[in-house]
C-alpha cells in the first residue's frame, strides 16, 4: 500500500508531460495568431503577447478567401466520405463475412494500397486529370481522395464486422432480408460507433491532404484550406500571424466536432477491446 500513493502521482506527472508535449503547439500557433507583427520577431520571444490582438483574425475575415477555401474543403472532404462509407462498408461487409478464392489476397491488396506514399501518386493523378480536362476543379480531388479513404475504410470496418455474431444475421434471414437489408438495417445500425470512427478518419484525410490538392489546383476557386495556408508562406517573407491565423480557424470545425461526439468516438476505438 505505501507505493500506492507515489505510483498514483507517478502516473499523473506522466500524463501531465504528454499534456503539455501535445497541447503546446497548438498554443504556440494560438498565441502566435494574436500577436501584431511587431510582436512576432521580439528577442527573446514572447510566449504569451501583451497586449493580445484580434487583428489577424480581422484581417483574415476579411479578405474573403478564407470563405472559399473552407468551402471548398467541406465539399471534398464531405462528398469523399461519403462515398467512402457507401462503397467501403459493403466491401468491409463482404470481406468480413464471405470467403470466397483469393478472399484473402484481395483484402491484403486493399491493404497494401494504402502503404503507397501520396507523393509517388501525385505524377500519375497529374497526368490522368489532365487528359480528362479536370485539372483545378474538385471533381479532380474527390477523385483522387477516393481510394486513400476508401481502403482506411474497408480495412477498419472488417474488423469490426467480423465481430457481429452470426447469430443476428441469421435472425435477419429469418424476417426474410437479404445481403442489402442486413447491411443496411442491421449490421450499419449496431455499428454506428465504428462507423463513425471511420467516417471520422476518412474525413480528415482530405480535410488534411495537401500533397495532391496542391499538384491538382491551381486557382482559389478549386483549392482547398491547407493549400490556401501554404499561400502565406512566400519567397520573401512569411505571415505567421495570418498563417496561423487561418490554422486556428480551420482546425476549429473538427475540434467541434471531437468534443460534441467523443463518447460515440471513445465507444467506436474500445470496440472489441474488452470480451464479454
Amino acid at each position: 500500500m505505501r507505493w500506492n500513493k507515489p505510483s498514483v502521482y507517478l502516473t499523473y506527472a506522466v500524463l501531465l508531460l504528454m499534456a503539455g508535449f501535445i497541447l503546446f503547439p497548438f498554443l504556440w500557433t494560438l498565441f502566435t495568431s494574436l500577436k501584431t507583427q511587431g510582436q512576432l520577431f521580439t528577442i527573446p520571444p514572447e510566449i504569451i503577447p501583451s497586449p493580445l490582438t484580434l487583428e489577424n483574425y480581422v484581417d483574415v475575415l476579411k479578405d474573403g478567401s478564407l470563405m472559399v477555401y473552407m468551402n471548398n474543403s467541406i465539399i471534398v472532404a464531405v462528398v469523399t466520405t461519403f462515398l467512402s462509407l457507401l462503397i467501403g462498408a459493403p466491401a468491409a461487409y463482404g470481406f468480413a463475412k464471405y470467403s470466397y478464392r483469393y478472399s484473402g489476397l484481395m483484402f491484403a491488396f486493399v491493404v497494401a494500397i494504402r502503404m503507397v506514399p501520396t507523393i509517388v501518386l501525385s505524377v500519375p493523378y497529374f497526368l490522368m486529370m489532365s487528359k480528362l480536362d479536370l485539372l483545378n476543379t474538385k471533381v479532380a480531388l474527390i477523385i483522387t481522395y477516393l481510394p486513400l479513404e476508401l481502403t482506411l475504410t474497408i480495412w477498419l470496418l472488417e474488423g469490426f464486422f467480423r465481430q457481429i455474431p452470426k447469430e443476428l444475421e441469421e435472425a435477419a434471414e429469418i424476417d426474410g432480408l437479404g445481403v442489402i437489408g442486413k447491411l443496411f438495417r442491421i449490421i450499419i445500425p449496431i455499428s454506428l460507433p465504428s462507423v463513425s470512427i471511420a467516417a471520422l478518419f476518412s474525413f480528415l484525410i482530405s480535410w488534411n491532404e495537401f500533397m495532391l490538392a496542391s499538384t491538382l489546383t491551381r486557382t482559389v476557386d478549386a483549392q482547398t484550406m491547407p493549400v490556401g495556408i501554404a499561400s502565406f508562406v512566400t519567397t520573401f517573407q512569411t505571415y505567421w500571424g495570418k498563417l496561423t491565423a487561418n490554422g486556428m480557424l480551420y482546425i476549429l470545425p473538427v475540434m467541434l466536432f471531437t468534443l460534441l461526439a467523443q463518447k460515440g468516438l471513445i465507444k467506436g476505438l474500445t470496440a472489441g477491446a474488452v470480451k464479454e
